[in-house]
């Protein structure tokens, strides 16, 4: 069963404006500004999916304005089912909820935030 984990990246996505998401040669990029009006960066390093929602979907152990590391992650398990990743890698599902804004999930083995 699938279960978020709360992770502490760096920065807040809670009232956060909307982000600006750009793919960059198999590398994802994240800007936006925070609650406080600071830009923000945050690079995703050979990512293998993503996506951005609007709505909002909610699984255990999961808060509308955080950050959050999926565990037991279906998404990531269909990937690895499918060849995508192999099963001994170090990819992870993150989910960054923007309260008010949606949703981004993101497949990567990790990420590095810009300040």
């Amino acid at each position: 069963m699938e279960r978020a984990e709360i992770i502490e990246p760096g920065f807040s996505t809670a009232d956060a404006g909307f982000p600006d998401i750009n793919m960059d040669e198999g590398d994802l990029v994240l800007k936006f500004k925070d609650w406080q009006e600071n830009p923000r960066e945050v690079f995703f390093s050979d990512i293998v999916a993503f996506k951005w929602q609007m709505i909002e979907t909610f699984i255990e152990g999961e808060e509308y304005d955080r950050c959050h590391i999926i565990n037991e992650s279906e998404w990531l398990a269909e990937h690895i089912r499918q060849g995508e990743i192999g099963s001994q890698e170090e990819y992870k599902h993150y989910k960054f909820n923007f309260n008010g804004c949606g949703q981004l999930e993101v497949i990567s083995n990790g990420f590095t935030v810009k300040m």
